[in-house]
């Protein structure tokens, strides 16, 4: 029994140690804009603004994951249904997803090295992150499009962004944003605090280990 626990506790040990590294982003700020002035543009300052029908909205462990069918095209279901706070102007999250514009602010964690990233949009997206500028730029209509690129970190850590997204022209619309195949979630620890924890188990099992005399 005492061999199984051991066995237990380091297999524990190795699973966080290798999940935690999928863990990759924190998010500061989400807003939602209702009916702006020029869908077509995700980068025009015309569509952000305190004239406008807006709310923060959380984001939940599906991550930025944004999907409609035809038959839910609202705000609230594209947003995955997210509690709304600090609405403004009329915002309506029972209204149509059209004529939409979301701003996300955060930062996400890097590897040292490459770093594979995707930003999946329809329709447009305009992506920035620090020390590496504008990452996509596609602010115009479009069918859906997977936009995979990668950026080299000089360094591990967590590096700020800035995500804009506008919706228009129509159902469905989608908006998905992945970092080393995880999801941008609303509060992720970083890959460190597991890798951490992680050895703190095998170094306790060690300990039992040699205590059990195996």
């Amino acid at each position: 029994m005492k061999r199984k626990a051991l066995l237990a506790t380091s297999c524990l040990a190795a699973f966080l140690a290798v999940t935690g590294v999928a863990a990759h982003a924190d998010i500061t700020s989400a807003v939602v804009y209702q009916n702006v002035p020029n869908p077509g543009n995700a980068s025009d300052p015309a569509n952000q603004g305190s004239t406008l029908a807006s709310a923060n909205f959380t984001i939940g462990s599906l991550g930025i994951d944004f999907r409609t069918p035809p038959s839910a095209y609202t705000i609230a279901g594209f947003l995955n249904n997210p509690t709304f706070s600090n609405a403004v102007n009329g915002f309506d999250p029972t209204g149509v997803a059209n004529n939409l514009e979301l701003v996300i602010d955060g930062s996400l964690y890097l590897n040292a090295g490459s770093n594979s990233l995707v930003v999946g949009h329809d329709d447009g997206a305009v992506l920035s992150i620090a020390g590496f500028g504008t990452v996509v730029n596609a602010p115009g209509p479009t069918a859906y499009s997977s936009s995979p690129f990668s950026v080299n970190a000089a360094s591990a850590g967590m590096y700020d962004f800035h995500l804009e997204y506008t919706e228009c022209c129509g159902a469905p619309a989608d908006l998905v944003f992945t970092v080393n195949d995880a999801p941008i979630t609303a509060t992720t620890p970083e890959p460190g605090s597991f890798l951490l924890l992680g050895s703190g188990l095998l170094g306790f099992a060690g300990i039992v280990r040699r205590r059990i005399g195996f």
